[in-house]
């Protein structure tokens, strides 16, 4: 709808902020982006910009998407890693810094971009190995709060609604939150055990080693690019490994499909959830009923949601009934990888058809859509905020690839 897509480009730059703005312990060099205009998230989310810089690009602001590298590099190059958010960095997120400057690669045909930022993609890839890596050979979210009373005053138990007695089961439940706090996906149940709602640390993560995937992948790529076939060569390697892996620890040979795997219990996730979706996204998988699989219980009137309705449980706000759009580009792309067009365009028209319903009403974007009603979503966690950041961004980027894709 043109008046979204005006909305959106009138309202871009109340998102962009001076340095200066900047809350904690950091002052960025570069102007920064924010998901909301103001409200509670006016700082720096790590796989917000991601999205938003799809929409960013779209609507020809090649400048801030840059700034918003620049930024990236720095608490790269400062924490080793990229940080949640510029007040959050106890812990990373989903790690899409190697993706952001491929696609602006991809959108500049410059590889001058790649030689910029290759040193610190390096650097959050050896951090993602060093300080985030399993037995099994694969890597888990996890937390860098290094003492008791961090983790003791981490404020995200009553939002889950779990409660320990003792210190010890304290400090582990609040280990778990923060991991999922780093998957970007909390919460929903797909941790669920019989010991608890939010089980992580009894998990292998399926979401990050399809993240981890695509970096080596597209690591090896850009190396390539830049002319130096043997780190490339490591990469596509490494990539090779994890791809084995996956396969070994995620797929689900009775069901045909990929989930979070408890090595505990030994045991697959009890939960489909969009993350099922990320292997035939990234190329780990060209499967096309497995992902209709995946899809057919996320897919309601009115969008796709995180994970499917499952009667009397308990649901969160990344789960059944909120559509979110990061999942929902994901799930985009893995149907347009596969050459599901058809399918991609009916996802992408439902989530734009919400946001257009909802603005018709309110005359503003929100962070998450309701794919049951096309309203906004809700949960009991907090009330749902007004929003720019992916919203738009994914709105803007559907409004602009379902043009590409027809022609």
């Amino acid at each position: 709808m043109q008046a979204v897509r005006k909305y959106i480009l009138d309202n871009w730059t109340k998102t962009f902020h001076d340095p200066s703005e900047m809350r904690g312990d950091f002052t960025v060099p570069k102007p920064y982006v924010s998901p909301s205009i103001g409200g509670i998230y006016t700082d720096l989310y790590y796989w917000d910009v991601y999205f938003i810089n799809l929409g960013l690009m779209e609507d020809g602001f090649d400048e801030q998407v840059e700034n918003n590298l620049d930024n990236m590099a720095y608490f790269i190059d400062t924490l080793g890693f990229m940080p949640n958010a510029n007040t959050l960095s106890d812990r990373s997120q989903p790690p899409l810094f190697c993706s952001a400057v491929y696609d602006y690669y991809v959108h500049k045909g410059d590889k001058a971009i790649i030689e910029k930022y290759m040193p610190y993609i390096l650097k959050e890839y050896e951090f993602w190995e060093t300080q985030r890596k399993t037995p099994f050979g694969l890597n888990n979210f996890s937390t860098n709060a290094d003492t008791e009373f961090k983790l003791l005053n981490y404020g995200l138990a009553e939002r889950v609604v779990e409660k320990r007695e003792e210190k010890i089961d304290k400090i582990l439940l609040a280990q778990d939150l923060m991991a999922i706090a780093e998957s970007g996906l909390d919460f929903n149940m797909r941790f669920k055990t019989a010991r608890s709602k939010v089980d992580a640390g009894c998990f292998l993560q399926l979401d990050l080693n399809c993240f981890l995937y695509e970096m080596e992948t597209t690591a090896a790529k850009m190396l390539s690019v830049i002319g130096n076939a043997g780190e490339a060569a490591k990469f596509s390697k490494r990539a090779d490994n994890r791809k084995a892996l996956i396969e070994k620890y995620f797929y689900d040979k009775s069901q045909g499909i990929y989930l979070d795997y408890d090595f505990v219990d030994g045991k697959f996730s009890e939960i489909v959830s969009a993350v099922s979706v990320y292997p035939y996204a990234y190329g780990i998988s060209d499967d096309k009923d497995g992902l209709k699989k995946v899809i057919k219980p996320l897919e309601f009137e009115h969008g796709i949601t995180v994970a499917p309705y499952r009667g009397e449980d308990v649901y969160f706000q990344w789960d059944y009934p909120c559509m979110w759009p990061a999942a929902t580009c994901i799930i985009y792309r893995a149907l347009k990888r596969l050459g599901l067009k058809a399918d991609a365009e009916r996802i992408a028209k439902k989530y734009m058809a919400a946001i257009d319903g909802s603005f018709i009403k309110t005359g503003r974007l929100w962070e998450k859509y309701d794919a049951t009603t096309g309203g906004i979503g809700q949960s009991f966690e907090y009330d749902t905020p007004e929003m720019m950041g992916w919203t738009a961004g994914v709105y803007v980027y559907f409004d602009e690839d379902l043009k590409r894709i027809k022609e």
